[in-house]
């Protein structure tokens, strides 16, 4: 570069001994002086914090430091509408990408000896999230930081930037934070750690920054968490002679004016690549807007390293772990399988880094300097603190006495006399003064309270008089269903509202019409003055209501959403042994819906289903006492010697309905699948519950089923029947995993019939399915919707799992074709679908689509699916080879192995 002017670019040639074996993220320098500034908002608080602001330009004297969500609200309303669609959107993105992350983590609990250990996940209380100011403004940083706090479940959330503008005050409103601190550097991460006036200290600060805002950051770790410490930015490009030179200049490009301390690296197996890349950063720079940093950065920060090898380039990948890695390359899938050490990838030439940098949905803060070695990017993790909680409930029992004694034993080898002591407490003779009373148990709740209860007798297996079911949260699960339309109704009529709210108004009780609970949080949460809401009818609300959770002009509603929660054996196996009904709080043709749907309603006949239109709403004794009346029981005749009658709800008004019966009724309380067991338990066993469950597999122990045949180890037939009925599609489908092969089928598509015929006929399940779908139209709604019932139908056959092989693996030949199948049962829904057709449609069938239907039937199956065409030439055969392959890992998968028990270390599937 000569005055200015950029004549060529030649970027320096490294060999991998000259590359940086480290790169120092924090200056020591800088990290002495900061120390400073830390220390001084440290001990003087916002006096410290305003003067710095106002000696670094941050803020004139006088003027506000922390705006609030009004404030922010107003900037987001003063900008053009384009703008606050862009903010709206790519926060959208970020939202969902966060959300999967978020549930990638859950609570869990597990048997240890004599008892149970918990892992309880929960988010921070407060977080500071830092957004660069700089020469421009940054609100994707914004973005990118607070939507991912929010979503972490982070109860307050702060934003602090320097001078920020109208779109970064704009993005803070989008993101969902509560404050704004006008200042930055590090007297803004020590005011965010310490606190300071107004700003109260955060338990976690997150966010990319300058080299003061990273010493801070390095600096107040330990007072609080911290992300990372990043320094400046890189982009790392590994290419071969398929990457485009001039995709390869502008994305090094992108990264170079970042800073002109950023740092953009070429590493490529093709040394032709290098001259035509730097021919084309010298034309782009030219032309570039930022091109006086840009060029700094490249010419003083930028290199290329040219290796012999794919393996010597992702070896010297490796090695530099840099913060962005994209991928320019022949098989850029396989290539990215055998990187280890990156904060993100972008695999393929479509994969820009920038469209990481604006939010695609992963998140944009990573690691620098070689740390990703061992850390990763801001996440929802970042936010999130794992504890784990231990409770023996029967510390008599052998295996919980061998834990004692290995305890005191491995005390006295470390030479720990009062811990040896202090186990040895708890050996089988001390407990109780040396009478342990095994009739009282104890659950302990966060708070310290202890909720005891005397269970009868339900240590062991029983022989009872019947069982009740309640059905939502019991049978159904309807946290997208229900839950989904109280807060949606609420919201039309100005309340906003959350699962936490609607768990509250059913933890209080008498909260069995949904409808009701509606109207509640409606009054409670409402924006709208106490006049227009009295304004508001039961009427109004309900009918908003129905019109959600029913659907309209024949699009499905909420209800479509259900799921069974137990599996059809095991309830089959409890209705073949006792007396069962339903109790709900469902209008009746609600019920009968879903019974219907899932195939229940001959194991509850209508005239065993106790639901709204019969009289009063559980609390009350009536409906326990008249599904007593219906299943020929007198509740007066009973006595303490009777055998149980056992109820199974998941809310207060369940157990308390038991009591209120007194009829010597047993309640069960149940955990719904989405819910924290630590809480409900807490709840239920305080409203009276005498267990709590927290799989419906736990019931067999409870009615002595375990001895009875069922879907472990081979010992019945485990089948499923689905009726789906859509706008599009009606179908009726049945599905038995141990069949001979049989197959009856009518989608209206004969080549997908064909296939789904090869599939039955080799995983020797047997099939009959009958669709109705809108051909007139294409071939989309049928084949997915038939994949997606046939996915439902396979988990619900799957039943609890215990026994299966769990992986299943197949490779089919068909004359020139070779297909590979590999499966999994694991839980976890994912599709890895390729066969390569050539054609665009096999008789009738769209060739994409019958991949679409192996993804669709995988996620509604809950399995992982990888299916692959080796080789083929021919599309039919291609594709009846995969669907062969299917069936034959499939049939592996299901099969027995000879065991009991259910085939993860985990201890579910």
């Amino acid at each position: 570069m000569s005055n200015g002017v950029i004549t060529e670019v030649r970027l320096p040639r490294l060999q991998r001994n000259d590359l940086p074996k480290t790169r120092d993220v924090v200056d020591p320098k800088v990290r002495e002086k900061a120390s400073l500034i830390v220390d001084n908002v440290k001990q003087n608080g916002e006096k410290a914090l305003l003067d710095y602001a106002i000696r670094f330009g941050d803020l004139k004297e006088g003027q506000p430091h922390i705006l609030d969500k009004k404030a922010l609200k107003a900037s987001f309303d003063s900008l053009p509408k384009d703008q606050q669609n862009v903010l709206t959107r790519v926060a959208k993105r970020i939202e969902h990408f966060a959300n999967a992350q978020r549930g990638s983590i859950r609570d869990f609990k597990t048997p240890i000896p004599g008892g149970f250990a918990w892992q309880k996940v929960s988010p921070v209380e407060r977080a500071g999230c830092y957004a660069p100011g700089g020469r421009f403004p940054l609100p994707s940083s914004v973005l990118m930081t607070a939507v991912t706090a929010r979503c972490a479940g982070v109860k307050e959330v702060w934003v602090a930037s320097p001078r920020p503008a109208e779109v970064t005050k704009a993005a803070a409103h989008v993101a969902g934070a509560d404050f704004l601190l006008c200042i930055g550097g590090a007297q803004a991460i020590a005011a965010l750690a310490y606190g300071a006036g107004d700003i109260p200290a955060c338990d976690a600060i997150v966010g990319p920054g300058s080299q003061w805002v990273t010493a801070a950051k390095q600096l107040v770790a330990g007072k609080c968490a911290i992300d990372m410490l990043a320094g400046p930015s890189e982009l790392l490009v590994l290419a071969d002679d398929s990457a485009k030179p001039d995709v390869v200049a502008a994305d090094l490009l992108a990264q170079a004016e970042h800073d002109v301390v950023a740092v953009p690296m070429l590493v490529t197996t093709c040394e032709e690549l290098v001259p035509l890349v730097e021919k084309e950063l010298t034309k782009q720079l030219h032309v570039l807007g930022t091109k006086a940093t840009a060029t700094k950065s490249m010419l003083n920060n930028g290199f290329v390293v040219v290796c012999d090898t794919m393996e010597e380039a992702i070896e010297t990948a490796d090695f530099l772990a840099p913060e962005h890695l994209e991928i320019l390359t022949h098989n850029c899938e396989d290539v990215a399988a055998k990187l280890n050490h990156y904060g993100a990838l972008f695999i393929g030439t479509h994969a820009a880094e920038v469209l990481g940098d604006y939010g695609a949905g992963p998140n944009h803060t990573l690691p620098t300097g070689r740390t990703a070695r061992y850390t990763g990017g801001l996440s929802v993790h970042c936010f999130l603190r794992v504890r784990t909680w231990m409770q023996l409930t029967e510390p008599v029992r052998t295996d919980a006495q061998d834990l004692v004694a290995d305890c005191v034993a491995l005390a006295n080898l470390e030479g720990l006399e009062g811990h040896s002591k202090s186990a040895a407490k708890r050996k089988k003779k001390t407990i109780n003064g040396g009478k342990h009373d095994d009739k009282k148990k104890t659950v302990g709740g966060g708070d310290g309270t202890v909720y005891e209860d005397v269970p009868k007798p339900l240590n062991s297996s029983c022989s009872a008089s019947c069982v009740l079911f309640d059905m939502d949260g019991v049978l159904a699960e309807v946290s997208s269903s229900y839950r989904n339309a109280i807060i949606a109704t609420a919201e039309a009529f100005g309340a906003k509202v959350t699962m936490d709210d609607i768990q509250a108004v059913k933890d209080a009780g008498n909260a069995n019409n949904d409808w009701i609970v509606t109207q509640r949080l409606v009054s409670l949460k409402s924006k709208d003055d106490d006049k227009k809401k009295n304004e508001y009818t039961f009427e109004e609300i309900k009918d908003k209501f129905q019109e959600l959770y029913l659907g309209v002009d024949g699009k499905n509603g909420l209800r479509d959403n259900e799921t069974l929660i137990p599996s059809k054996n095991l309830l089959q196996s409890i209705a073949d042994r006792y007396p069962v009904a339903i109790v709900t709080g469902r209008p009746r043709d609600e019920a009968d819906y879903f019974l219907k749907l899932h195939g229940l309603d001959t194991m509850f006949p209508k005239h065993l289903r106790v639901c709204m239109e019969d009289g009063p709403a559980k609390p009350a004794a009536e409906p326990i006492l008249l599904a007593l009346s219906k299943l020929g029981i007198d509740a007066k005749a009973r006595s303490s010697s009777s055998p149980p009658i056992l109820m199974i709800g998941d809310t207060v008004d369940d157990m308390r309905a038991c009591l209120n019966a007194n009829s010597f009724i047993t309640p069960i309380g149940f955990v719904p699948p989405t819910k924290s067991p630590l809480k409900v338990s807490k709840v239920l066993f305080g409203a009276g519950a005498e267990r709590v469950l927290e799989s419906m597999d736990d019931i067999k122990h409870i009615l002595n089923l375990t001895s009875t045949p069922s879907s472990s180890c081979g010992g019945g037939v485990r089948s499923a029947n689905v009726w789906r009925k859509t706008k599009e599609t009606d179908i009726k489908l049945s599905l038995n995993l141990d069949g001979t092969g049989t197959s009856k089928v009518s989608s209206g598509i004969g080549f997908f019939d064909h296939m789904l015929t090869a599939l039955s006929k080799h995983s020797r399940m047997d099939l009959t399915l009958k669709c109705v779908g809108d051909l007139h139209v294409d071939d989309h709604h049928t084949t997915e919707d038939v994949a997606l019932a046939l996915g439902s139908a396979f988990h619900q056959a799957l039943g609890d799992k215990k026994g299966i092989t769990r992986f299943g693996s197949a490779m089919v030949p068909l004359d020139e074709a070779l297909a590979r199948a590999v499966v999994d049962i694991s839980g976890r829904p994912s599709a890895h679908v390729a066969l390569g057709f050539k054609r665009e449609r096999v008789g009738s069938l769209s060739t994409e689509m019958l991949e679409h239907a192996m993804e669709s039937f995988a996620i509604n199956a809950g399995i992982t699916l990888h299916v692959e065409c080796l080789k083929g030439k021919n599309d039919h055969h291609r594709a009846e080879a995969a669907f062969k392959a299917l069936a034959r890992a499939l049939r592996m998968a299901v099969s027995f192995d000879g065991h009991s028990d259910i085939p993860s270390t985990k201890g579910v599937l």
